[in-house]
Formats: C-alpha cells, structure tokens, sequence
C-alpha cells in the first residue's frame, strides 16, 4: 500500500510529536528523536509513543474487525493458489522460450 494513502489514527492533541512524521519517505528515528529531545525530555517521548503505539493497535483490530470477512475470505480464496500457480508455470515456461 503507498504511504500516501495509508492513513494514520488520529492522535491526542498532546502528544509531543506530529504523527505524520512517520509517513515521512525520508523519516530518520535519530532526526525524530532529536527533534523531539529539543522540546520534550526523553520519558515524555517515550510516554506519548507507548500512548500512540496503543492507539495503533486498537486502530489495527478495529479495522480487522471491521473488515473481518474480506480477511476471512481472503485466505480462504488463497487456498490451492500455490498448486494453481504451479501447473501454469510449465505453460509459461513454455511460452518463455518462443
């Protein structure tokens, strides 16, 4: 999925960070954290990403749940994929050659 279309939960107005920072094509933990560190001390930091690494993951289950059926659905179709993909790599295979 692009980065771009991912979207984050929203945070709590009072985390020290702006969650988009991490969406970031060139995100460098070392610039967060000493961006963070000029504003914040380091247990303030560390609080407000376990706060939001909470939120992540109840983010993450609301969605699986929310979606449940499609996952189900998704691993059930994929199912014999592998032999599917198997008998036509021969065919393809063949065709490689002309």
């Amino acid at each position: 999925m692009e980065r771009s279309r991912m979207n984050l939960p929203k945070g709590l107005d009072t985390l020290c960070f702006d969650k988009d920072e991490f969406m970031k094509e060139d995100f460098d933990v070392d610039h967060f954290v000493s961006d963070c560190r000029k504003r914040v001390q380091l247990e303030e930091l560390r609080g407000d990403l376990k706060l939001y690494y909470k939120l992540l993951k109840i983010s993450m289950v609301e969605l699986i749940n929310k979606d449940y059926a499609d996952f189900v659905n998704l691993s059930t179709n994929l199912v014999g994929m592998d032999k599917a993909l198997n008998q036509l790599s021969v065919p393809l295979g063949q065709l490689e050659k002309f």
